[in-house]
């Protein structure tokens, strides 16, 4: 017994399903395209966002490291340039101290030798006996080690304090132990011995300090 096939129905249904069908699928074909595209145009938008980011990341890191390198260079100025001053004198800050220059001072300062290291001869130009030992006595009553003696001639007129040079100072602390004034101090002659008499000649050449005593008594 044969069984009956089934057969498409002659009102054309079957062509109507097949193309209701083919439509449909024609249109998700559409639509993934669409979305494919869509996709990939995301992906290829994104991935140059990215780059213009990681670009931009890039720059910045770059111009921090400039800007670091140049802030950098500024500091090393300011410490070699730090002498800059505010307007009241203080440094600024970064700065150093600023040290105000002196001004400059007259010489060394004085140093005058102990009378223990100053050599004086004492000598008499005038007639009165004795004059140049009692001077003498004084200026050793104070450390001056000295000598006595007689000078070239006895009419002095004025008394004079002869100094060797260096000792201007030192004749000056003689001329005051002998409460003289500072006009009676004059610079020792070539020849300093010429101011002595014979005997005394060696030591007034060996002096630092040569007083000759005249009528004027100005060294008492």
């Amino acid at each position: 017994m044969t069984t009956p096939g089934r057969y498409a129905a002659s009102d054309g249904s079957f062509a109507k399903s097949a193309g209701s069908a083919a439509a449909r699928g024609g249109v998700l074909i559409a639509l993934a395209v669409v979305i494919g595209v869509v996709l990939l145009w995301k992906g290829f938008d994104g991935g140059a966002a990215d780059a213009d980011i990681g670009d931009a990341q890039s720059s910045a890191a770059a111009t921090g490291d400039s800007s670091g390198a140049e802030s950098g260079d500024q500091g090393t100025v300011q410490v070699e340039t730090g002498d800059a001053t505010g307007e009241d004198g203080a440094p600024v800050d970064g700065g150093e101290d600023v040290t105000t220059p002196t001004a400059p001072t007259d010489g060394a300062e004085t140093v005058i030798d102990d009378p223990s290291d100053v050599t004086v001869v004492v000598l008499n130009g005038t007639t009165t006996g004795g004059l140049a030992g009692n001077r003498s006595s004084a200026l050793g009553a104070v450390g001056y080690v000295v000598t006595a003696g007689n000078a070239a001639t006895n009419d002095v007129a004025v008394s004079t304090v002869y100094f060797l040079p260096g000792f201007a100072d030192e004749a000056g602390e003689v001329v005051a132990a002998l409460s003289g004034q500072p006009g009676v101090l004059s610079p020792a002659p070539a020849d300093p011995a010429s101011l002595a008499s014979d005997g005394s000649a060696e030591a007034a050449a060996a002096a630092d300090v040569i007083v000759v005593l005249g009528a004027d008594g100005a060294l008492s």
